[in-house]
């Protein structure tokens, strides 16, 4: 799953509340170019699973968002699905 957020800064808060909250590693990576929407942008990578606790980090932290991803492999190629 891809968080994708504005800032580095935002990227590093998300990543070290999941961290924490989920207990799984969360990644600070550049967004891929499929769903990188304008701008500067840096995404959060981090499992499938935690979901639900990341939306609850997002909304209860204030932290700002464009979007989160969920990423699938078709016929050999990945695409993503948009899931907030």
């Amino acid at each position: 799953m891809y968080v994708v957020v504005g800032s580095a800064t935002a990227a590093e808060r998300v990543k070290k509340a999941a961290e924490r909250v989920v207990g799984f590693p969360a990644y600070v990576v550049h967004t891929p170019a499929a769903i990188h929407h304008s701008g500067c942008s840096y995404s959060v990578r981090l499992d499938d699973r935690a979901l639900n606790e990341v939306k609850t980090i997002l909304y209860d932290n204030g932290i700002s968002f464009k979007g989160i991803y969920i990423e699938e492999t078709e016929k050999g190629e990945r695409v993503y699905h948009a899931v907030s």
